[in-house]
């Protein structure tokens, strides 16, 4: 390791003292004889010099807390935001580092849940003192009283804001927009208390304003039932230079003709704005149809680069036979096809996916409209995709995925719950060969999906970095795993929820029947801690896992987030996750933020001590249905654990009220006792 110092002392060269100078008065004899006083000038004879003393060597101050800040700078860029705010609690200059350095500052959010948002109660009224700006809020089931002074002490500085779930009256969301003068995304999402109330006593004074935000390009206002046409042209005058909106599971407690009427009128303003919108997100909002596609497609100007919709409507039988004949068939200026001489006029959801060739990232979610046609044709006329959605959506076959292939830049692809792909199809038509750009894969609920399928994404992307096989139990086998700890040493996620196969060996490698990795005629076997940058591991429901993997494959330095709930076996005792397990894994991933322990039958106080006392930067503990734990726990917790913030306990019957024993605990926001 490479000392750095710092040098009190200086060499400085000493400068020898000038001559002195004396006057002496000598006598001189006169020529008559009588002696006259002259005054001569007369050199001071220099004493013998002196041997120097050395200059004392510059003070060495070595270790990681005298770093240059540059150095400390650049290692902390490379770290998540929680592991720099650990940092931070190093000393005071590290915390100098990870807080007040702007670009670290700007990323971090502010979150006020259940809180009255007043200026007379805390936290608010703690925060009007602050000395620092807070760029990125949101907030989340609070309730506001009254104009709070935060926003004109703060307001200049904040460019993202989220309100979410919050009592909030029309005048007070306005008077915050007004001292947010830079504000550049806004999120509105389940506030229908505030749309039921706002009412306009003139219907042309929703589009009138005496400010705007000229810098708010992206615009949130999902799960808002009541959202009508005047709410709707008032938050959008407020962002003239709107780019991104999203609009998602919106509409669906209101009557049919008030949907249409407010679809129609969405319609409307994007063909309005049709040159600046790069963004629409439509998921779960009905009365968004194939007439809507038809309408957007006539829109000349609109060039999109993400869309994401519920497409649930049926394509007319002649119109897929039509295309299974002539796959080239080219769609004119009119949206139709010419066939001989008859024209027939194209659905609008093809239509619109052939004139937007710019999409970059699509979300079909759900989408029951989407047959193995219209995947042919979103792999032909999209070929800048990065990112394809296709969960749940059943229609689609071996056939529709074939194609996948040719999409060279995906780089994240989600066919969860498409339950009629084989193993088949996904290796000519996803994997078939190396894509290097390819991070995110999910493949949930895939139960025709065997082993052999998942062996070739492991050989094929490398640079994985979220794998998701939840439900898929035949493509989770011991010998899988081996093969996901060998070659996806990127993994950042690994979500194997119900993947009932999987056992201590897959994960550690010991007691294999049969060893797949062959090297030099020797057989080697991998733990799962070879995945050193594992993030997120998601075992919950896979049973057969016990302290044996606990203690020889869970040395996950980076692991922040580890669900192990329900892993036990009913008719063996000896098969659970227990004490002995819980000591080692304290000890080795104490990086750990979030654990769930849920429904395993051996987690008892010794436990919970283990863990609060070990894991230090514990944010979340599940322990739902453990019947071993005690009141003894609770006042465990509230001893250890400084930054617990959420605790779950339900259904655990030997401890008692476990929220007034914690009431006084600083840190812990809620604790659940109830499903």
């Amino acid at each position: 390791m490479m000392d750095f110092f710092i040098a009190k002392n200086h060499n400085t060269p000493v400068e020898a003292p000038a001559p002195e100078m004396e006057m002496l008065t000598l006598p001189f004899p006169k020529e008559d004889g009588e002696h006259v006083n002259e005054v001569v000038e007369k050199k001071k004879k220099k004493p013998k010099a002196t041997p120097k003393q050395p200059t004392p060597e510059p003070e060495i101050f070595t270790g990681f807390n005298y770093l240059p800040m540059e150095l400390l700078l650049k290692v902390m860029k490379q770290i998540s935001v929680d592991d720099r705010l650990a940092c931070g609690q190093t000393c005071h200059r590290w915390m100098e580092a990870a807080h007040y350095y702007l670009p670290f500052s700007d990323r971090i959010i502010y979150r006020f849940t259940n809180v009255n948002f007043t200026d007379y109660e805390p936290p608010i009224k703690s925060f009007l003192g602050a000395f620092r700006i807070f760029p990125r809020i949101a907030i989340k089931a609070c309730t506001f009283y009254g104009n709070s002074q935060f926003w004109p002490l703060f307001g200049e500085h904040v460019i993202e804001l989220t309100i979410k779930n919050c009592l909030i009256k029309d005048t007070e969301l306005l008077y915050i927009l007004e001292h947010v003068p830079n504000l550049r995304q806004l999120k509105i999402e389940q506030c229908d208390e505030l749309f039921r109330s706002w009412y306009f006593e003139k219907r042309q004074s929703c589009c009138e304003s005496h400010f705007v935000l000229p810098d708010l390009l992206d615009v949130s206002l999902t799960n808002n039932d009541f959202l009508d046409e005047l709410h709707f042209n008032k938050l959008m005058t407020l962002a003239p230079n709107i780019a991104h909106l999203d609009l998602s599971n919106c509409f669906k407690m209101i009557a049919s003709h008030r949907r249409v009427a407010m679809v129609e009128h969405i319609m409307r303003f994007i063909n309005m704005h049709q040159f600046q919108l790069h963004t629409l997100k439509f998921n779960g909002t009905l009365a968004i149809d194939d007439i809507c596609l038809s309408t957007l497609s006539m829109i000349e100007g609109l060039s999109l680069e993400t869309f994401s919709m519920t497409f649930c409507d049926k394509i007319p039988a002649a119109i897929i036979d039509l295309l299974r004949r002539q796959p080239d068939l080219n769609i004119t200026q009119d949206l139709e096809w010419k066939v001989g001489r008859h024209p027939i006029k194209a659905p609008g959801f093809i239509s619109f996916l052939v004139r937007q060739t710019n999409l970059v990232h699509l979300d079909l979610t759900s989408s029951l409209g989407i047959t193995d046609e219209v995947m042919e044709l979103i792999t032909t006329c999209l070929p800048k995709l990065k990112t394809l959605k296709l969960r749940r959506c059943i229609l689609v076959t071996d056939e529709g995925i074939m194609n996948i292939v040719n999409l060279v830049n995906l780089e994240v692809l989600d066919l969860s719950n498409c339950y009629r792909i084989s193993d088949h199809a996904m290796y000519r038509g996803v994997i078939g060969r190396k894509v290097k750009n390819l991070h995110e894969l999910y493949l949930c609920e895939l139960p025709t999906l065997s082993d052999y399928s998942l062996i070739q994404v492991t050989l094929n992307y490398e640079m994985l970095q979220v794998l998701d096989l939840s439900n898929s139990p035949n493509a989770a086998t011991d010998a899988t795993m081996q093969y996901v700890n060998y070659y996806l040493v990127s993994l950042k996620q690994l979500h194997l929820y119900c993947c009932t196969k999987l056992t201590d060996s897959g994960l550690t490698g010991i007691d294999l029947p049969v060893k797949p990795m062959i090297t030099w005629d020797q057989e080697e076997t991998f733990p799962l801690d070879r995945l050193f940058k594992l993030r997120v591991l998601n075992l919950i429901g896979c049973y057969r896992i016990t302290d044996l993997s606990l203690e020889n494959a869970f040395k996950l330095a980076e692991l922040k987030e580890l669900h192990l709930a329900r892993c036990y076996q009913v008719e063996c005792h000896d098969c659970h996750i227990s004490e002995k397990g819980i000591a080692v894994l304290s000890q080795v991933a104490t990086a750990l933020e979030f654990i769930d322990l849920s429904e395993c039958p051996l987690v008892n106080d010794n436990c919970i001590e283990m863990l609060t006392a070990n894991l230090k930067r514990l944010r979340t503990l599940k322990v739902n249905k453990c019947p071993q734990l005690t009141n003894a726990c609770l006042e465990i917790i509230g001893r250890n654990c400084s930054y617990l913030k959420y605790l779950h306990m339900i259904d655990c019957r030997r401890v008692r009220k476990p929220r007034e024993r914690l009431a006084n605990h600083r840190s812990l926001k809620a604790v659940y006792v109830e499903w």
